[in-house]
């Protein structure tokens, strides 16, 4: 009996501070949060079946045909500048330069309009599928496939599903976690969080939040031990932990204060003395973007407090999705 009641207060703790809510006493705050997925969400899930992508042709199709023609006005400008030069008089003994580099432009261009077409006639060719024994995703002819039996925990780190922005990788965030690939060892699984691998064929999938949703509920349920989940990828995700439905405004207002971030280093590069050393304004910016970050940090941390950490899932007994 004090086991049950002992339980059912880490619970109780685990669903105010995702609400919001401070804990009780500061003890509480190390418990772990440990949320137990709606029985009904299950239930959803399990009787919808097997999920497909359906691909935006329209928009992918515009995104495509948009940049084509921007490349072609860039190739006809071009063009009319040489037919319409003067005399080339400034450009007497560099001929041979200025046609190598009029040469490789037009042929970058050319190389950019002919990809940018085989693209357009690929548009829609892309899929994603969820089901009850795995996920596959990619090119349909040569698709990706993983098991959720063979997702696994992180050997290393405190979060095995979480979110990353890699600036040398993507200007989007992707969606991580690990399989087994061995008796030791695990491999990354990166997505983007629009869950298009080649956005040349498809920008985007019509149904991407309800096929997300699917994912991580998937990724909670299936595999053990349970998978460790940070906080923050249900913000990017617009999904709140506790009840599974749409939630977008803690992902607006961490834009918001992304944004606002910014500002102390804005007014560094605005408000710097001339004539100062560069070496000093670099060291104002690191100071400036570290402190704008703190910033957002404890702003976001004030706001939803409940939103922090790392969150596990139990499900109901006898419920399965």
């Amino acid at each position: 009996m004090a086991r049950k009641q002992r339980k059912s207060k880490s619970q109780s703790v685990a669903v105010h501070a995702v609400r919001g809510r401070a804990p009780a006493r500061p003890s509480d705050a190390a418990v772990s949060r440990v949320l137990k997925i709606p029985a009904q969400v299950l239930e959803a899930v399990a009787q919808g079946g097997p999920l497909e992508g359906v691909p935006d042709i329209t928009a992918t199709r515009l995104l495509l045909g948009g940049l084509v023609a921007l490349f072609a006005l860039i190739a006809l400008s071009l063009g009319a500048a040489v037919l319409l030069q003067d005399d080339g008089s400034n450009l007497h003994g560099n001929e041979a330069i200025v046609a190598l580099a009029i040469l490789a432009l037009f042929a970058g261009l050319g190389g950019g309009l002919w990809y940018l077409l085989r693209q357009l006639a690929n548009a829609g060719q892309g899929s994603i599928r969820i089901d009850a024994e795995g996920m596959r995703w990619g090119d349909p002819a040569l698709p990706q496939a993983v098991a959720w039996n063979e997702v696994c925990r992180t050997r290393s780190g405190l979060h095995d599903v979480r979110t990353e922005f890699v600036s040398s990788d993507a200007i989007v965030k992707r969606l991580v976690f690990h399989r087994t690939v061995g008796a030791s060892e695990d491999a990354e699984i990166r997505l983007p969080l629009a869950l298009t691998i080649d956005t040349g064929r498809v920008v985007r999938f019509r149904n991407r939040a309800v096929l997300l949703r699917a994912l991580l509920l998937r990724l909670a349920t299936q595999p053990r031990p349970r998978l460790r989940f940070a906080a923050e990828l249900f913000i990017d995700a617009g999904i709140d932990p506790e009840t599974w439905e749409p939630m977008l405004a803690p992902r607006r207002w961490m834009w918001f204060s992304s944004l606002a971030a910014l500002l102390p280093a804005l007014a560094v590069i605005i408000l710097w003395p001339v004539g100062e050393h560069v070496g000093w304004m670099v060291a104002a910016l690191i100071l400036a973007m570290v402190m704008g970050a703190g910033a957002m940090g404890w702003f976001m941390h004030q706001r939803y407090p409940g939103l922090q950490g790392v969150f596990e899932f139990e499900t109901p007994s006898g419920s399965s999705p």
